[in-house]
């Protein structure tokens, strides 16, 4: 009968080491534009970003409630920006940035639910009116405004991304 109480003691201990890494988190995360003149929003659970490793911003965010267990019946959507050359500080990528010069968007409409399936639509950057702004980066808290031109990758579709903010947090170990 050791064994058992032995487990579950180790259990319990495991749980309350764990739980102080969710409340970690200080800053609650937000991303919001408009994307083809609709709204887009994100919330804390699905916006992911990534410290710059190696000098490159990672941001990435799904629609609202897409971390939810059952996840929304709605489209999920995704929006992915990568840019080089980030040193962690406020600064400014202008259109010459954007496409082979350092800075990638991503945009993919209506992610399949099935493994492997295709989205409703991907659009990558295009040549445009593109700007991202890091406006403050405080620790592993950064927050910035941004604006892209993309075209889908099939139908070469225009989307315009406007009025984008965002505050997000490194919240890697």
């Amino acid at each position: 009968m050791r064994a058992p109480k032995a487990a579950v003691a180790t259990l319990m201990i495991a749980s309350i080491l764990a739980a102080p890494t969710a409340v970690l988190a200080d800053t609650p995360q937000s991303l919001s534009a408009k994307i083809g003149g609709k709204p887009f929003e994100s919330d804390d659970d699905g916006i992911l970003y990534l410290m710059p490793t190696k000098s490159t911003l990672n941001l990435m965010a799904a629609t609202k409630g897409a971390s939810a267990y059952p996840p929304p019946k709605t489209p999920i959507d995704r929006l992915a920006i990568m840019c080089k050359n980030f040193d962690a500080k406020p600064v400014k990528y202008a259109a010459k940035d954007f496409g082979g010069h350092g800075c990638e968007v991503k945009f993919v409409q209506g992610v399949s639910k099935t493994p492997m399936g295709e989205p409703q639509a991907e659009y990558r950057i295009a040549p445009g009116n593109n700007v991202l702004e890091i406006t403050s980066v405080k620790g592993k808290v950064i927050e910035g405004k941004f604006a892209f031109e993309l075209v889908e990758v099939k139908t070469k579709a225009k989307l315009s991304i406007t009025d984008g903010t965002f505050k997000a947090e490194d919240r890697q170990k």
